[in-house]
């Protein structure tokens, strides 16, 4: 992939991202991760070589 970094928020983005998951659950018990970070990390790949295909 090629990438050019900006040292600047994108609008849009979190300002802060919180990783404990407790809450969440807490509210939607029957809410889980369905995806590995390995096959999404494989979709974003495939995704690009698709696109330059």
């Amino acid at each position: 992939m090629e990438y050019v970094y900006v040292d600047k928020n994108r609008e849009g983005d979190h300002i802060c991202y919180y990783s404990d998951l407790r809450k969440m659950k807490a509210h939607f018990p029957g809410w889980d991760i369905t995806k590995s970070l390995k096959d999404t990390i494989e979709e974003i790949v495939k995704s690009w070589q698709n696109r330059i295909a």
